[in-house]
This record gives C-alpha cells, structure tokens and sequence, in this order.
C-alpha cells in the first residue's frame, strides 16, 4: 500500500507498518526476555493502528462524490468505499494492510456485471477476470488523485504522494501514533514486570 518510505513508517506490499530507529532491535530483545511480550505488544499495536484507520475512514467519509454520476450510484466517493479494505494487521507494530485482491463493490457497474471470478488451480481461490475491479486498483486513485489520462478520470485531481485521506490521517496523527505506542509499550513493560514479581 506504501508508495513510499517515510522517517517513521516502512511500506510492504499491501502494507504499511510505523518504526523507529531502533524499535525493531529492541522488540526482539524485550521478546527474548519475556515470552508474553509479543503477544501482548500485538494487542497494544492492534490498538494504536485501529486508531489510524478510524481517522482515515472519517477524512474518507469527507471526500465529496466525485466523476459523473450514475444511475444506480451510491453517491459515495471511491476513497468511502475503498477504506473499508483496511485492517489493522495482527503485529508487534502498528501495522495497516489493504485487502487489495477484494473484490471493489459497485452499485451502478457491479463486478458481477463486468465478469464472475474463474476458479484457480489452488486451494479453490478465485483469480478476478481482467474486468473484475479490485480494492488495490482503485485505492491508489482514491487516495492520490489521477485524471492525467483518459482511464483515470473517475478520480479526483492528481496530489503527488500527499494523498487524500489515508496519508493525510498518518500526518495528522504522527506525534498521537508515536505517543500511544510508547505508553504502549511502557504499559506492557509494567505489566509483564509486576507480574514477574
């Protein structure tokens, strides 16, 4: 989901995850000292990303409808449709996936209408028709904008790498993200100490 690396978070895949230098060194040796410290810096980070993802839906909820309308439309805006593809990710840091292979509903152009999954040769999964619309190809437009060519004018102006509303909540909430994971932290710290005693 990163298109890029900024000082405090590093971008995998569908994925991006909030560091500092020096984090990563010190949850491998706090994880070595107590067996329970992952599992429970895994609950605290939950926490601490869930909050960027509520803050990314309400800037998302903000976003105007945008391109011409449809009949059958439901009047909301690609990027309120696309946040509901984000989860917070089950990690020691806070960390936010992009459900980028789920399927991108439609009111007025549904992918049913543009073509059924076929059946893969793994496991029964799904792989989408090329007429089928997924979540990672419409979150990039959501969020950083396009209409410099003729496929992607459904999305609002195109802003660089400021985006819409998922970056924009991780800059609005940078000093609260580094703040709660930190109390975080202490908090686990403590707990796991008093009960060591």
């Amino acid at each position: 989901m990163a298109t890029s690396s900024g000082k405090y978070t590093l971008g995998r895949g569908e994925e991006v995850a909030f560091v500092a230098p020096g984090l990563l060194q010190f949850l491998r040796e706090a994880s070595q000292a107590s067996p329970k410290f992952n599992l429970e810096m895994r609950k605290a980070a939950m926490v601490v990303a869930n909050y960027v993802v509520d803050a990314a839906k309400s800037n998302a909820a903000g976003q105007p409808p945008h391109g011409k309308q449809r009949e059958g439309s439901s009047g909301r805006s690609q990027a309120q449709v696309v946040v509901n593809g984000l989860r917070a990710r089950h990690d020691r840091i806070p960390t936010i996936k992009l459900d980028s292979k789920r399927g991108y509903p439609s009111k007025s152009r549904t992918n049913k209408q543009r073509t059924a999954g076929i059946q893969g040769p793994f496991l029964g999964k799904k792989i989408p028709k090329p007429g089928t619309v997924t979540m990672g190809q419409v979150f990039f437009g959501a969020e950083f904008g396009g209409r410099r060519r003729k496929t992607t004018q459904q999305f609002l102006r195109h802003r660089g790498r400021q985006g819409y509303f998922f970056w924009q909540a991780v800059r609005d909430n940078k000093e609260k993200i580094a703040a709660e994971y930190i109390s975080a932290i202490d908090l686990v710290l403590k707990k796991l100490a008093s009960g060591a005693s």
